[in-house]
């Protein structure tokens, strides 16, 4: 690209992006969607995914499935796909892919080459072997009933985000139960040859028994290691699975959140996040463990009667007594397991804070009122800690007392029945050692009892942070290519932040907001500090939905619109632009698998990011830090600025776009981006006047309503307090287009730019 040349035209720049054409798979899906009647553009079908280059089969699937589809790959010849799996991507041996649509004899078929503009050929099964791995993606849409979201009845059980992929899992949970029985029978093996020994084998000296016995009870016992560790090894496979797709699930519920709904502190954020180990090991792994052994307490006391005769009583009476104990805690065990939980994502969240804003912190010399805030969480969250402690100790103790006071019981009346002959000294052995295998499962259930308390306050932190609102809901059909041609639109527009107060009531800070912009307009907003400037780019952007009223993009409600073909059209920049720990190559094509070398050049000469670049030796693989932290504010903002300019948006949304670059770099930037917005709509919000060169219409906001509205001369005139009807309009001396709102007349006057 001539360094001076402009940028191409978007609409050709949004069609060479739609989907890579080198990328056969996506291309081959694309068509599927299309296909099928539910048609989804390359960027909402990637949206989220965690790609690391071209489209994967597995990733494919995946893509797929969260699109509404039932998706898979098959093995299997060419003859052997059976016409309802069709139509189906082949997949190739050279990494293209084609789409076989239909048989149209025995040995030809109906074949699209996917790509940009992809076509229809006529190929027999022959030249398609030549080329097939032997692996197909079939894909077909999901059949849902109406309304199945909001019916419980109707609801899918695997939807929830724990007990669906729990739910996966069934057949290494069964092969764990089995092997838990088989652990178990084996275990009663110790009993009865104890019990052999004492009774048979010392008074007659039957050493040949003895050994018999002992070789049976070795094998049983090397059976019980293996059934065992097999158990283990089931229960982690499972689990470590689940952890890789529960751990995505949430993460990507936390960066698919809605903006006015995200959280108020990260710390704490990531505290709650944390919880989902101790949540999944709860109902996975010791809560499987416990309850495969809890129907062999019933064997285990049945056995104790066969044996030890009416010492089983001793069992079945203390088993409700532990139990009973265990549970009258619980509510206090709850309670305080809650609190912990609340009193350390508190700590979590001082501690981010404070390191976030360690600079700012230093400056303003409030390290010690940091600290303090530190130690009281750390207080807080140590006392808490401690009762909780206190309360599980007391319950496993509670178990562990009631197990001993149980062996010391059946060995006192023992005696008495081996005086009146009731019983032997072998039976009572064996009861003890029967006794001590039906209470050990016991006390797991005790001990999972407390952990409970703690899973629970887990779990409901973590149920609230998945249903927070999400920007691209599931099951949710949106209009698909949409074309954007710049025209934007407010109508009856109403905003107002989540309540986080007692009342429940938030204060609206946009109110009756009604605005239109032309597609290649630029658009200048201006007003006081927290007048709702930022709120309204932010509106446009579609980061935020209104409380009231409509978004319009090109006559049509942003709300129907999937947010990822919004955003591949708009580039937005934010007043704080954030960076992310790696490099400025990384940074500025941030969201993007690939951006041409020829437009990476072009968007850093537009914003000045080429002389940092130039100045350094690693040049684009200088290292940001984290959060940009070895950069400069001007240096990140033109980071940013290069990232929204990088693929070429239809619109552009900036937020103070040159508030950190001097006098020079900015006349340089606003030279540049004067040439590459052409044709595209700029819409701008800002406080520098340098700015107002680009602008063609001024809109001030005031108290979160638009106070003046119109061409750029006419505004800035009434606000000097010069008469707006006396002020020319663009086309020459006709009557002023400037709209005034009555109310907001003392107000206008006083807005400074």
């Amino acid at each position: 690209m001539d360094r001076h040349e402009p940028f191409i035209e978007p609409g050709a720049a949004a069609a060479a992006a739609a989907a890579p054409p080198d990328d056969a798979l996506l291309q081959s899906i694309v068509w599927l969607t299309r296909h099928h009647g539910r048609e989804r553009s390359a960027a909402s079908l990637l949206a989220g995914m965690p790609l690391a280059g071209a489209l994967g089969p597995d990733q494919a699937v995946r893509a797929m499935r969260e699109a509404g589809f039932n998706a898979g790959l098959v093995q299997r010849k060419i003859a052997d796909i059976h016409s309802l799996l069709l139509p189906a991507v082949l997949l190739l041996r050279n990494g293209d892919a084609c789409i076989v649509v239909k048989r149209l004899s025995a040995d030809a078929y109906e074949v699209v080459m996917p790509g940009p503009e992809s076509h229809t050929c006529k190929a027999s099964e022959a030249e398609l072997a030549g080329e097939y791995t032997g692996i197909a993606f079939v894909a077909s849409p999901k059949v849902q009933a109406p309304n199945a979201e909001h019916n419980e009845a109707l609801r899918d059980p695997n939807s929830h985000w724990l007990w669906g992929t729990m739910r996966r899992f069934l057949p290494y949970y069964r092969s764990a139960l089995l092997a838990a029985m088989l652990s178990n029978v084996l275990m009663m093996v110790t009993g009865i040859v104890t019990s052999v020994v004492y009774d048979k084998v010392i008074p007659h000296q039957a050493f040949v028994t003895l050994w018999a016995l002992a070789t049976g009870a070795a094998l049983a016992l090397v059976f019980d290691l293996v059934a065992r560790q097999l158990r283990t090894h089931l229960i982690d496979a499972a689990g470590k699975k689940a952890d890789l797709i529960i751990g995505s699930l949430l993460f990507r519920q936390t960066l698919g959140v809605r903006m006015e709904h995200r959280p108020a502190s990260a710390g704490s954020y990531a505290h709650h996040l944390a919880q989902i180990e101790l949540v999944r090991d709860f109902f996975a792994g010791a809560t499987l463990s416990a309850v495969s052994d809890l129907p062999f307490i019933a064997l285990f006391v049945a056995m104790v009667f066969i044996v030890g005769g009416p010492l089983g009583w001793v069992i079945v009476l203390a088993i409700p007594l532990i139990l009973g104990m265990a549970w009258a805690i619980q509510g206090a065990l709850r309670r305080s397991m809650a609190a912990n939980m609340h009193f350390h994502a508190d700590l979590q969240g001082v501690l981010v804070e404070a390191v976030e804003g360690l600079e700012d912190l230093k400056a303003a010399g409030a390290q010690g009122q940091f600290l303090r805030r530190y130690e009281d969480a750390t207080a807080a969250a140590a006392e808490s800690s401690l009762r909780a402690r206190a309360l599980s100790g007391l319950t496993n103790n509670i178990s562990a007392a009631a197990q001993q006071a149980i062996t010391l019981v059946m060995l006192v009346w023992g005696v008495y029945l081996i005086k009146e002959g009731a019983v032997t000294g072998g039976a009572l052995i064996g009861a003890v050692m029967f006794a001590g295998r039906a209470i050990a499962p016991l006390g797991s259930v005790v001990s999972l009892a407390t952990r409970y308390q703690g899973a629970r306050a887990a779990m409901a932190a973590l149920d609230q942070m998945m249903a927070l609102p999400v920007e691209r809901e599931n099951g949710k059909s949106y209009i698909a290519n949409h074309r954007i041609t710049g025209k934007l639109g407010l109508h009856e527009l109403n905003f107002a932040y989540p309540a986080t107060g007692g009342d429940g009531v938030a204060p609206k800070v946009l109110k009756g907001i009604n605005l239109k912009f032309e597609p290649g307009e630029r658009v200048v907003i201006l007003g006081r500090i927290g007048s709702g400037k930022s709120t309204i780019l932010r509106l446009l952007a579609g980061l935020y939905q209104p409380t009231e009223g409509m978004v319009e993009v090109d006559g049509i409600d942003l709300r129907q619109i999937d947010p990822a073909d919004f955003r591949a059209k708009v580039g937005f920049v934010s007043q704080e632009p954030r960076l992310f720990n790696g490099t400025l190559r990384e940074n500025v094509m941030l969201g993007r698998a690939t951006v041409d070398p020829a437009r990476l050049a072009e968007v850093a000469r537009v914003t000045g990011l080429d002389r940092v670049v130039a100045s350094h030796p690693q040049g684009w693989e200088l290292s940001v830090g984290e959060m940009g932290g070895l950069l400069s504010g001007g240096q990140r903002q033109l980071v940013a600025l290069a990232r929204c300019l990088a693929t070429q948006p239809q619109i552009l949304l900036m937020d103070e776009p040159t508030s950190s670059m001097d006098a020079q770099s900015e006349v340089m930037f606003l030279r540049q981006l004067n040439e590459a917005a052409g044709k595209r709509t700029l819409i701008m919000v800002t406080h520098r006047p340098a700015v107002l060169e680009l602008a063609q219409r001024v809109i001030v906001v005031d108290g979160g309503k638009i106070v003046l509205d119109g061409p750029k001369a006419q505004v800035l005139a009434a606000l000097s307090g010069a008469k707006p009807a006396a002020t020319a309009t663009p086309e020459g001396n006709g009557p002023s287009n400037l709209h005034l709102h009555p109310a907001a007349q003392p107000v206008q006057r006083e807005a400074a730019v």
